[in-house]
């Protein structure tokens, strides 16, 4: 499992950017990778599965908790 933080979040559209720990490229991750009604925000330290988004090819983040 990845960890990193909520770099950017959009919140009218749904989605945002994590900055992994270890210091790879940003990783996409969308409102429904969270637990429902679990709050979130920039600046948020997160666990996460990386996954390969099927319409786009890249990466995204998916089964994400908040940690810490």
């Amino acid at each position: 499992m990845a960890s990193g933080v909520i770099k950017k979040w959009i919140a009218d559209r749904g989605f945002g950017f994590i900055r992994p720990d270890d210091g790879g490229s940003d990783v996409f991750v969308h409102a429904t990778s969270f637990p429902r009604g679990v709050e979130h925000h920039v600046g948020a330290r997160v666990s996460y599965d990386i996954v390969n988004d099927e319409r786009s090819g890249r990466p995204k983040a998916v089964n994400v908790r908040l940690s810490g």
